[in-house]
């Protein structure tokens, strides 16, 4: 039988389908206000500190969560204050209109750009901007990005010299994603895949129309993701403890932080058992995947 939980939420989905395509604008106020309740009671929450994974490293106990999906904010304020940063000019591609790692620097940006696929994340977002920050000079473009598109979505808004933070999670494509851009922001945040393991490099092939299923099969992994960023420059100085992003310093600032190894500082979440990481492993031969040398 199907829970009381799961009723109510194919009641909602249908019923939001069903708006959107028989009244769109009535769609648009209905997102509109459940949206807004839920930004305000997510941006008023707690600070959490809480570990996901062992092996951790000096940084991660510098790790909270406000407004980040984990322990995201933490880091980056760390990263930021010891490079005294103080103003963030930010770009994001891919997020969630009330759960980001750029949400938390919003009221001490001077400059920002959120990208996604999503229009009623995009929509949404636009409205908590001008009604929670309406003096910032915050971008939200509803776009898919691609390596072909990547750098003139970018440019369109930004001088290279401006960008202090990068952010990329587009569950996917995100090694292809690094790979082209043509900027040199101080700090870059990229999410891969910690079910390849620590010893693989490799990366799901490029498909700009790819879409994750929710399974194993996403990205790239820490290693491959290391090295491209060693060939632009950037070294690895935080893995958060969800083992979720991988956070690059560039070369000018690599003096300040421990640069960390990506095969004897990867972490794995304590949720996950062996089995579940043989299971992924098993999984995973059936798919095709490009290994990075």
């Amino acid at each position: 039988m199907i829970g009381l939980g799961k009723k109510i939420k194919f009641i909602k989905i249908y019923y939001l389908n069903f708006l959107k395509n028989n009244f769109f604008n009535f769609y648009k106020f209905s997102i509109f206000i459940s949206g807004v309740f839920k930004f305000i009671k997510v941006f008023f929450n707690k600070k959490s500190t809480e570990k996901y994974s062992s092996n951790l490293d000096d940084i991660n106990y510098h790790e909270f969560k406000i407004t980040s999906q984990n322990n995201e904010d933490g880091i980056i304020k760390f990263i930021f204050d010891t490079i005294n940063v103080n103003k963030i000019n930010f770009i994001e591609i891919g997020f969630d209109f009330f759960e980001n790692n750029s949400l938390n620097l919003f009221k001490k940006s001077n400059k920002g750009l959120m990208i996604d696929g999503s229009f009623e994340k995009c929509f949404l977002l636009k409205y908590i901007v001008k009604i929670f920050y309406p003096f910032k000079n915050i971008t939200i473009i509803n776009s898919l990005v691609y390596k072909e598109n990547i750098n003139d979505l970018i440019n369109e808004h930004f001088l290279n010299k401006e960008i202090d933070f990068l952010s990329i999670d587009v569950d996917g494509i995100d090694y292809y994603l690094l790979d082209k851009i043509n900027i040199k922001p101080k700090l870059i945040c990229i999410e891969y895949n910690h079910w390849f393991g620590s010893d693989q490099s490799v990366t799901i092939p490029y498909d700009k129309n790819f879409i994750w299923n929710r399974d194993y099969y996403s990205g790239a992994s820490l290693l491959a993701l290391t090295k491209l960023a060693k060939n632009k420059n950037y070294h690895l100085i935080a893995i958060d403890s969800s083992c979720t992003n991988a956070f690059f310093i560039h070369n000018d600032y690599k003096h300040k932080f421990e640069v960390l190894d990506p095969v004897t500082n990867f972490k794995k979440p304590n949720k996950y058992s062996k089995n579940d990481y043989f299971l992924a492993s098993e999984f995973l031969k059936n798919k095709e995947i490009i290994n990075i040398s």
